[in-house]
């Protein structure tokens, strides 16, 4: 079969559906394309930004005229509109479309420039855009349990599967504990804002300096932000590492040197309702984390408890207290290095799903 993911919100190359999704139906012998709106590159991909809702439509249609797929996998309420377009001009009702749900829509982002008067406008015509091109999808592939939730009540007569975030242990490998009384490293991911907990893992590493002098502490940053005008907090035991965004095999490679993980976003009701994927590749990489306390963690990883912990990002004192829990006692650090790697091995990894996700797409194909 011919499968193109239609991309809107994705690279052609994101850790899920190409190292993950897409391999595994290449291990199928099945022909996969990855058309994608976030990049200018090659003829499948091109850059969406700024560009009118309804030329990336028909940039999506030609992308998918041109491969002319069996099955198309979309992100996004418009790559639907593209493949629907499709199927229509193709006039073969054996075409298959299905939502890949990993995102809110609406989400947040689509109201920060706004006012509050056309936010309340903008939100039931967007959520009626989401759930319209949902009837149009012959099935769903949910990432998570709460974004799931309207789905699976407003098109109940629909097939569909949960298809978590689980990292492949292929790429990472099992990464050797270190003493933690001397040189302590703290890592962080994303964007370097209040909102995604920056502020805060800075504050928290201060404060574990303050605490423990003759500890070195390191953070060390990986983000695409970092060419933003900032001064790194260095002190006497505490430096700051800067590094931009690697290619995920790198990335897989080198992240768990460090010795704890931390992921302080704020606490919203989208944040609190969305499982952060990047967990799974901590849990992968045998470390600790130290997580804002969201409740899709709690759903999605019910032994979080095991080996991480989840705090109140705008507690600074209860952040370090979790640090200083493991500066002070080795063996419980190990413990739950021991405990994350063990838990990914045999529950929370790709192999464990990824037939449930090939099966479904092959079957669904041959009943039609």
């Amino acid at each position: 079969m011919k499968i193109a993911f239609a991309l809107a919100v994705h690279k052609p190359y994101d850790d899920r559906l190409w190292f993950e999704q897409a391999q595994a139906l290449l291990e199928q012998k099945h022909e996969v394309f990855m058309l994608s709106g976030r990049i200018d590159k090659g003829d499948l991909c091109f850059n969406n930004h700024n560009m009118p809702f309804r030329q990336q439509i028909n940039e999506f249609y030609c992308r998918l005229n041109k491969v002319n797929p069996d099955i198309v996998i979309c992100d996004h309420p418009l790559t639907i509109l593209s493949a629907v377009r499709y199927k229509q001009k193709t006039k073969n009702r054996h075409i298959k479309i299905y939502y890949d749900i990993t995102e809110y829509y609406p989400s947040k982002i689509h109201f920060h420039h706004s006012s509050k008067v056309i936010n309340l406008l903008k939100f039931p015509f967007l959520c009626g855009i989401s759930f319209y091109v949902s009837c149009f999808v012959d099935g769903f592939i949910f990432g998570e349990h709460y974004k799931a939730l309207p789905y699976r009540v407003l098109c109940f007569w629909k097939r569909s599967i949960n298809l978590s975030y689980y990292a492949d242990l292929k790429h990472i490998k099992n990464f050797p504990v270190h003493e933690i009384k001397k040189k302590f490293v703290l890592f962080f991911a994303g964007k370097l804002t209040q909102d995604a907990g920056f502020d805060s893992f800075i504050n928290a590493a201060v404060e574990c300096a303050k605490q423990f002098p003759n500890t070195n502490f390191v953070c060390r940053i990986v983000s695409r932000d970092i060419e933003k005008e900032y001064v790194g907090i260095n002190g006497k035991n505490l430096t700051t590492e800067f590094f931009p965004t690697f290619p995920f095999v790198d990335f897989c490679e080198k992240f768990g040197d460090a010795d704890i993980f931390s992921d302080l976003r704020k606490i919203d009701f989208e944040n609190s309702h969305s499982l952060p994927i990047k967990l799974f590749y901590y849990m992968a990489a045998g470390r600790p984390v130290i997580y804002s306390n969201l409740k899709a963690i709690r759903k999605g990883v019910p032994e979080i408890d095991s080996f991480g912990n989840l705090v109140n990002p705008k507690k600074t004192y209860e952040i370090t207290e979790k640090i200083a829990q493991y500066i002070e006692n080795q063996s419980l650090y190990v413990q739950h290095c021991d405990r994350a790697r063990e838990l990914a091995k045999n529950k929370y990894n790709w192999d464990k799903i990824k037939n449930i996700f090939v099966n479904f797409i092959e079957t669904v194909n041959r009943k039609s």
